[in-house]
């Protein structure tokens, strides 16, 4: 999510193991207004921009960027985005759609799968399997399971105190969403917490208690850390866009147990209006994490 078009940050406290380390992160691309990215296959990055009908490409070794595609008239903006299948992504589009593109062709096609005509702001997205992806609303507070073959949808995750918007004042609640081995992972990014419930690996349903991980740090969009970093679970290595904090942290949710706990961020780069992240995907960007922000595209190198 791109704060500057929203309204002022809500003071978040400063925590006090935001310690920096790991490498200085490097500018791959600058892309005004950065808000998701996605990796493909062949190592070249996705990148939405809530302003823009045009989903980006960058080729991150080579540090080039062009339109992998324009969306059809009508759509006004793309955020959260996912491969579902290879080569296959969903993507929000204008907050109340969910597209596919198709980049198995010679040439990548958008299609309407599904409109939510009753969303208010659809904006992070998470793949739950290949056939379903769940996708946040942050003015209602509620996750949505929508069928990547049918395009039916269904509320499947809805809890007043870590999903809603922290006030009427400011719309905006849930946030950054990633799912992983019966754990869906989420940030609330004007109540300054993040945190994790337990699902039903096939509907997306919770089937354990919504659990609060902390409550004193902005939090955006989300992803996982490079192979080797993460365990069954959902545990392992998690790394998480802070947006007005200006940075990338790094959380290690292994060990915390079920039900209760919290981790500690550490801040592995400085990164100002951090939106999003996601691991490198390329011959010698394994333990690459690129952030999307507001000047661009950024490479912060981790567990060196």
């Amino acid at each position: 999510m791109r704060t500057s078009t929203l309204l002022p940050l809500l003071p978040a406290t400063a925590h006090a193991s935001l310690l920096p380390r790991q490498s200085p992160p490097t500018q791959i691309i600058p892309l005004a207004s950065t808000e998701n990215l996605a990796a493909r296959s062949n190592g070249h990055l996705l990148a939405t921009n809530m302003n823009s009908p045009n989903l980006f490409t960058i080729d991150p070794i080579a540090k080039t960027s062009g339109t992998a595609l324009r969306f059809p008239n009508g759509v006004t903006g793309l955020s959260g985005i996912g491969e579902y299948a290879v080569d296959k992504f969903a993507v929000i589009a204008s907050g109340k759609a969910v597209y596919t593109v198709d980049f198995s062709s010679e040439a990548p096609t958008a299609t309407l799968l599904a409109t939510l005509s009753e969303a208010q702001n659809l904006n992070g997205l998470a793949v739950l399997h290949e056939t379903a992806v769940l996708v946040a609303d942050a003015g209602q507070g509620v996750v949505y399971r929508v069928d990547t073959e049918t395009g039916e949808y269904s509320v499947v995750l809805q809890d007043e105190e870590t999903m809603a918007p922290a006030s009427k004042a400011i719309p905006f609640g849930i946030d950054g969403i990633k799912y992983r081995d019966g754990v869906v992972w989420y940030t609330n990014i004007f109540k300054n917490s993040f945190h994790r419930v337990l699902v039903d690996e096939g509907t997306g349903e919770a089937r354990g208690g919504y659990e609060t991980l902390w409550r004193d740090l902005m939090g955006d969009d989300l992803c996982f850390g490079p192979e080797g970093t993460d365990t069954e679970g959902g545990g392992g290595k998690i790394y998480v866009a802070t947006n007005g904090g200006n940075s990338l942290v790094e959380v290690d949710v292994a060990g915390v147990p079920v039900g209760g706990g919290t981790v500690v961020p550490v801040k592995v780069g400085s990164v100002t209006g951090s939106t999003s992240c996601v691991v490198g995907r390329g011959e010698g960007d394994g333990n690459v994490v690129y952030v999307g922000a507001g000047q661009g595209v950024y490479a912060v190198t981790v567990g060196v």
